[in-house]
């Protein structure tokens, strides 16, 4: 059974056709603001290195050294101890070569425009698999800003780790914030993944304590709950576990409070950012073409130190039951050549795996299961023509005479494009001879029907009913000979049947209207309606 898609009218004329201008869209520019960057802090004399990494298998850690909780900016009063504190890895030594013991800290400061050693007094409380590490820099730096870097050093120095550069404002007295508005480094995570929160004070240098409030205990949880960044870590789920978090179409919110206390004049104020674990969001496909997506949460993701990501993408049906396609499913990015129509409901369901491996051990992150919504849209026509005709006579068109009409045989006319209006094939009732149809490999007929010819000023029909032949151009280069009866009882007559591509072509003067002879004419134009309709088989 075919499906009606779509019917357009356009006028078939005998006589000059006025064309009507058809105006271009008018496309606007979108230019972006520019916004000029701040001072640039010095680069940190040390390469920071990446995040470090535990896993306890059968009661033993397995580590990659490095920093795990990294030291946060932070605004001191004059004259009061100013500590920062942070954490590594960490396990106890227990052969010789064993470099996960935390031996020592060395500090670099940045003041007078360079870096120098600066002496710190570090206190590390050694758990396994964590160091936490508080170092204390005194309460004898003058006010001003300052930069500073720690070395953390693993069994006297055999291996080191580099953490980020802090700031450290030194202020004369107090400062109250104003507001608190937390801000994650990355908004969007999977799951396992970690990321910064900035407080973001104002004033910058206010020395107001902020406490942080962790999100929901299945979400994750927070590295420290005081000072001006804290660290989220989503829940790690298991690799091959199906859980209830991943079932969100856009992923799932974890909602962080921060809360500054004033001294000054005492109070709080309040924030509060979120963060997005899951790291896909929804998709639209169409069937029969390609598709690719690339998490935008893949941009400027930093993976723990020594580690090596790879990927595995699954598909899923509506009822969250594994498919197999023939997509491209271990690339960061996911492509299917060719999308296959759902087996259930309109959609599909993406989930992706990072597969992290170290020496000796491996941890997935993973990413909620995001609807791949599949639709099947009909084939459009684009474009049909306007037709007018005119006598051609020894190589030159010119407009028929009454007297042409009386002939025994009648008279054949020929195509006459409109030529005046130029460039606006593309639209619908063209007068270039334009026909389109866009398809999306369906099968499709396109069919003509032709109403009988009337008088444009009078409103009298023709008294005979002239006979249209249509030269439709073929992608082969020829063309394809149709007769179209004309009369108000005529009946559709299929243009092309069975086609599963795109097509356009222009008809050309090959394309006729016969006219038998006619007793009765008036002069000036005659018109009839084309109705063009697409059908599509389902």
């Amino acid at each position: 059974m075919k499906k009606f898609l779509l019917k357009l009218l356009v006028v078939l004329s005998l006589g000059i056709l006025a064309g009507s201008v058809l105006a271009a869209p008018v496309m606007g520019v979108l230019t972006p603001q520019v916004a000029e960057a701040a001072d640039t802090p010095p680069a940190p004399p040390n390469t920071p290195s990446r995040a470090g990494w535990s896993f306890n298998l059968l009661l033993t850690w397995l580590i990659t050294n490095g920093i795990t909780s990294q030291p946060a900016d932070a605004n001191f009063v004059e004259g009061t101890s100013a500590k920062i504190d942070f954490a590594s890895t960490y396990d106890k030594k227990v052969w010789l070569l064993d470099t996960n013991d935390v031996t020592g800290v060395t500090t670099q400061i940045y003041r007078n425009g360079a870096w120098s050693a600066y002496s710190a007094a570090p206190t590390i409380v050694k758990k396994a698999p964590t160091a936490n590490i508080t170092m204390d820099l005194g309460s004898n730096l003058p006010v001003g800003t300052y930069y500073f870097q720690f070395t953390v050093n693993y069994n006297g120095g055999i291996r080191n780790a580099y953490s980020e550069r802090i700031k450290v404002t030194i202020v004369p007295a107090p400062e109250d914030a104003v507001s608190i508005r937390p801000v994650p480094h990355r908004s969007v995570i999977f799951w396992g993944e970690s990321t910064d929160i900035d407080a973001n004070l104002l004033p910058e240098n206010s020395t107001s304590v902020v406490t942080w409030t962790p999100p929901a205990a299945n979400m994750g949880s927070l590295a420290v709950t005081t000072g001006l960044v804290t660290r989220f870590a989503s829940t790690l789920i298991d690799a091959n576990a199906t859980d209830e978090r991943l079932n969100n179409d856009n992923g799932l919110p974890a909602t962080i409070g921060a809360t500054a206390t004033n001294t000054v004049r005492p109070g709080t104020v309040n924030g509060s950012t979120q963060v997005i674990v899951g790291g896909l969001v929804k998709q639209d496909a169409i069937a029969g073409r390609s598709f690719s997506y690339t998490p935008a949460a893949l941009d400027g993701i930093t993976f723990p130190q020594g580690m090596t990501p790879s990927y595995q993408w699954t598909v899923y049906n509506a009822n969250r039951q594994k498919v197999t396609t023939s997509a491209v499913l271990n690339n960061p990015s996911f492509s299917w050549s060719s999308v296959v129509k759902p087996p259930v409901s309109d959609r599909y369901y993406l989930q992706l795996n990072i597969i992290l491996k170290g020496s000796g051990n491996t941890v997935t992150w993973r990413s909620n299961m995001a609807p791949l919504v599949v639709s099947t849209p009909a084939s459009q026509l684009i474009a049909v023509p306007n037709l007018r005709f005119m006598n051609y006579v020894d190589g030159v068109f010119r407009t028929p005479t009454i007297a042409d009409f009386y002939q025994a045989s009648g008279v054949t006319l020929r195509y006459s494009p409109l030529t005046t209006q130029v460039g606006k094939g593309t639209y619908d009732g063209n007068n270039t001879g334009f026909l389109a149809v866009q398809t999306v490999g369906q099968n499709w007929n396109l069919s003509v029907q032709a109403s009988g010819f009337t008088h444009q000023l009078s409103g009298l029909s023709l008294p005979t009913n002239p006979t249209l032949t249509l030269a439709v151009p073929l992608a082969n280069g020829g063309s394809q000979v149709v007769s179209v009866p004309t009369g108000d009882a005529a009946a559709p007559v299929t243009v092309l049947a069975n086609q599963t591509t795109n097509y356009s072509g222009n008809l050309n003067s090959a394309t006729t209207l016969q006219v038998p002879q006619t007793s009765f004419m008036l002069t000036g134009n005659y018109q009839s309606n084309l109705t063009w309709t697409l059908t599509q088989a389902p």
